[in-house]
């Protein structure tokens, strides 16, 4: 189980630092900026605390790593050029 977890914390956390967080223009909306830190916080805390989890948190990890690696088309700007 807590390797399952650390794995979902991975990718929440790469997805985060590399891709999310990089991508976002001077025109993105506060509150999506304020969700990626703490997404990008919230895994880094659980890679480092390495406590063992209940499946039920197992579960709801892997569910925020799928939603954070689907493909959602404007999700930052809503329609608005980053130029």
């Amino acid at each position: 189980m807590m390797f399952l977890d650390m794995v979902a914390a991975g990718i929440v956390l790469l997805r985060g630092l590399f891709v999310a967080l990089n991508a976002m223009c001077p025109k993105t909306r506060l509150f999506m900026r304020l969700t990626w830190i703490l997404l990008t916080v919230g895994a880094a805390a659980v890679l480092l605390l390495g406590r063992a989890p209940a499946w039920p948190e197992v579960l709801f990890h892997w569910g925020v790593a799928a939603l954070v690696c689907a493909d959602r088309r404007s999700i930052f700007l809503k329609g608005l050029p980053c130029n």
